[in-house]
């Protein structure tokens, strides 16, 4: 139990608001939770029906790193230099640690091993809520076929967070590829 707070006497209708601080228990895991509030926990009240006496809050215990923002040229040439500027953010619920967001070129929104890696952006610990803006120069790699490709954003590139969800950790952008 995490907290509670008392309910004077109610009448038929009536309803009681209030506000009670709690603390969540130290060692308590990374991970999505809920607060459960329970009217009546005690059960000394006779009610008609005690099915509806729950109410959750869905929390998330622990960091959540994303990239809230990502912009590059929308256009450049093989062999080119560019500026991918990106904002790494701990939407979660605790501190992160340092990490590093990671920039790929590909052919698709999917990250996956035929991805070349353009450069990278070290980050700051970020506290809960808060955001780190950047700008990393890259160049378009030699012999990357022309076409539409994908500059991939990936927060906390080396998995060495643990947080209340990694599935989020992709931003995508979409670039042209010209010949030189």
């Amino acid at each position: 139990m995490l907290g509670s707070r008392a309910i004077p006497a109610l009448a038929p209708g009536a309803t009681s608001s209030g506000s009670t601080t709690v603390t969540i228990p130290a060692g308590t895991a990374t991970g999505n939770y809920y607060i459960i509030a329970k009217a009546d926990a005690d059960n000394v009240v006779a009610e008609t029906n005690k099915g509806n006496n729950l109410y959750y809050w869905y929390i998330q215990v622990g960091p959540d790193l994303v990239i809230s923002a990502l912009s590059a040229p929308s256009t450049a040439a093989v062999g080119a230099t560019l500026t991918i500027t990106d904002t790494t953010k701990n939407q979660g619920g605790g501190g992160a640690d340092s990490t590093t967001t990671r920039f790929y070129l590909t052919a698709s929104t999917v990250l996956d091993a035929s991805a070349a890696v353009l450069g990278s952006r070290a980050i700051p610990a970020l506290a809960a809520g808060a955001t780190n803006s950047g700008s990393t120069t890259v160049t378009i790699p030699a012999g990357t076929a022309t076409g539409n490709h994908y500059i991939i954003a990936k927060a906390d590139a080396d998995n060495v967070v643990t947080e209340t969800n990694k599935g989020n950790n992709l931003y995508y952008w979409f670039i042209q590829i010209t010949v030189n």
